[in-house]
C-alpha cells in the first residue's frame, strides 16, 4: 500500500496498531538472582511472541536513535527483570534483519528501483511463479516518489526482501537470490557508466554468516581438571578470548558429568535462546578415538556431545563450532577403518557463475535447480569440528597448558577477526606441526590437528 500510495502513511498506521497491541500486554516484574545457565534454562522464563515484540521494538528504536515510547520502555524494563535478561544483550532483532538494513543503507533510491526492474526483466526468473507478485509490484513503483518521499526507499527494499523470504527464496543462510539481484545491478551500473564499487563489498558480506548481534553467540566450555595438569591455564585462555575479545556469552562446566552435558543441551533448546548467531563448544579432557572421559564415566564424541547441540532447532542455518582437546588413542576394541567414516566433505566446484536457482553453473542448475529447497537443512550442516590430534594419537599437554589450545588461542587472537575459521585452523595445523615433542613414551614425535567442516559460508569472528 505504501508503494502504491507513494506515502508512508500505511506503514505508520500499521506501526500504531502494533504499538497499541503491545501496550495491552501485562508484564509482571519480579526480582531474581540469575546466572547465565539459569538465564537460558527455566521454563517460566520463556518469552511469548508479544514479549519478543516488546524487546524487539525497544531495540529497533535504539538502533535508529529514537527514544522508546515511555509505556513500551516500562514494559521492556519489567521484562528484563522478570525474564532474567542481562541488560547488556542487544540481540532481539534477528541478525539477518540487521544485515538487510545495513545493505539497504548502502544503496541509493535509484539502486532499489533498478533492482525491481532488472530482477523482473531477467530471463532467469521470468518463469518462476514464486515472484509473480513481486513483479506485479513493478507497475506500482514510481521512481520519482522513491527518491522524493523519505523512507519509501526502505519500504520498497524490505518489500522485496520480505517477499523473497515468504516465498522461501531468501533466509539468513541462503542469500544467492539477493546476490543475483545485486550482481545484475552492478552490471547495469557498468553499462550506464555509473559507480558500482560500493555494491561489490555487499556480495562479500552475503558470503559470510551474519554475526551481528551482541553477544554474537554462546561459548560453552567443558573442562576436565582431574589428572590433567595445565587444564586451568587452558580454560583461562579460552574463557578470556571469547569473553574479552569476541564478546561471547561464556558458560563454563568444570569436571562435567554426562548428565551436565545433556542438561545444558536440553535447556539451550528453549526458544528464548534463538537470538544467538552462533554456538561454540570446547571439550578439554581425556579421550579415545570414539569416546571422551567425563566425571564418573564416558560419553560418545559424536552422539553424546556434538549431535545433541546440532539437533537444537534454533541453531539450524547457524554456524556451530566444536573444539576437542583430547587424545584419540586406540581403545580396547576392534579397529574401524577410517574409510568407513561418513563425515567427510563432498566434491566442490568453483565457478564465477551466479544463478537465480543456486550459485552454480547453468548445467548444474538445469540438472538440479528444480529440486532446490532453501527452507530446510541437514542437522549436521553448518558445523565445524576441530580435533587436537589425529585418530589413535595423543595430544600434548604440560603444566603450562596444551599445545593445541595454546596455538589455537594465539591464532584466533591474531587472525580470528580477519580470516575464515578454516584458514585460521590451517595456521594452527602449520604451527603445531613445527613443534618437536618428547615424552616418557616417545623420544621425539609430532602432533597433527585436523578438522572436518560442513560450513556453507565463511565464518569470521566479528570485530568488537
Amino acid at each position: 500500500n505504501a508503494i502504491q500510495n507513494k506515502s508512508l502513511q500505511p506503514v505508520r498506521m500499521e506501526m500504531q496498531v502494533r504499538l497499541f497491541s503491545l501496550l495491552s500486554h501485562e508484564v509482571h516484574s519480579d526480582s531474581f538472582f540469575n546466572t547465565l545457565e539459569s538465564n537460558f534454562s527455566e521454563d517460566h522464563d520463556q518469552l511469548s511472541e508479544t514479549e519478543e515484540d516488546i524487546l524487539e521494538f525497544h531495540e529497533i528504536f535504539e538502533m535508529f536513535g529514537y527514544t522508546t515510547p515511555e509505556k513500551i520502555k516500562k514494559k521492556y524494563d519489567a521484562l528484563i527483570i522478570s525474564k532474567r535478561i542481562p541488560i547488556s544483550k542487544h540481540f532481539f532483532v534477528y541478525a539477518e534483519n540487521k544485515l538487510m538494513m545495513d545493505i539497504c543503507n548502502k544503496l541509493s533510491e535509484n539502486d532499489v528501483y533498478q533492482m525491481y526492474i532488472l530482477l523482473c526483466a531477467s530471463k532467469d526468473v521470468e518463469n518462476d511463479e514464486r515472484i509473480k507478485d513481486l513483479c506485479a509490484c513493478v507497475l506500482k513503483l514510481d521512481e520519482n516518489a522513491i527518491e522524493k518521499v523519505k523512507g519509501l526507499k526502505e519500504v520498497a527494499f524490505f518489500h522485496l526482501v520480505l517477499t523473497l523470504m515468504r516465498k522461501n527464496l531468501l533466509n539468513r543462510l541462503y542469500t544467492h537470490t539477493l546476490k543475483f539481484a545485486l550482481k545484475n545491478l552492478i552490471e547495469y551500473n557498468k553499462v550506464e557508466g555509473k559507480e558500482y564499487s560500493y555494491i561489490s563489498p555487499l556480495l562479500d558480506i552475503l558470503d559470510q554468516y551474519p554475526l551481528i548481534s551482541r553477544p554474537t553467540g554462546l561459548c560453552i566450555i567443558f573442562s576436565v581438571h582431574k589428572d590433567r595438569q595445565g587444564a586451568e591455564k587452558d580454560l583461562l585462555k579460552v574463557k578470556n578470548l571469547f569473553e574479552k575479545n569476541f564478546k561471547y556469552d561464556v558458560l563454563v562446566k568444570i569436571d562435567p558429568t554426562a548428565h551436565d552435558i545433556k542438561s545444558i543441551t536440553t535447556k539451550l533448546s528453549a526458544a528464548r535462546n534463538k537470538f544467538y548467531d552462533s554456538l561454540v563448544v570446547f571439550f578439554m579432557g581425556h579421550g579415545s578415538k570414539s569416546h571422551l572421559h567425563v566425571k564418573n564415566g564416558t560419553i560418545h564424541r559424536r552422539s553424546d556431545l556434538i549431535e545433541p547441540f546440532t539437533d537444537i532447532e534454533w541453531f539450524f542455518k547457524k554456524p556451530k563450532l566444536f573444539f576437542i582437546q583430547a587424545c584419540a588413542v586406540r581403545s580396547e576394541r576392534r579397529r574401524t577403518s577410517s574409510t568407513s567414516y561418513s563425515g567427510g566433505k563432498g566434491l566442490g566446484v568453483d565457478t564465477d557463475a551466479l544463478g537465480w536457482k543456486a550459485p552454480a553453473s547453468k548445467e548444474w542448475q538445469t540438472k538440479f535447480g528444480d529440486h532446490t529447497d532453501f527452507s530446510h537443512v541437514n542437522n549436521f550442516a553448518d558445523t565445524l569440528i576441530s580435533y587436537a590430534t589425529m585418530w589413535y594419537q595423543e595430544a600434548a599437554r604440560s603444566t603450562e597448558g596444551s599445545l593445541y589450545i595454546d596455538t589455537l588461542v594465539d591464532q584466533l587472537c591474531e587472525y580470528g577477526c580477519r580470516e575464515s575459521i578454516e584458514n585460521v585452523l590451517r595456521r594452527v595445523h602449520y604451527n603445531v606441526n613445527t613443534v618437536s615433542l618428547s615424552s616418557a613414551e616417545h623420544d621425539l614425535w609430532k602432533q597433527a590437528p585436523y578438522f572436518e567442516s560442513s560450513l556453507q559460508k565463511a565464518f569470521i569472528f566479528p570485530k568488537n
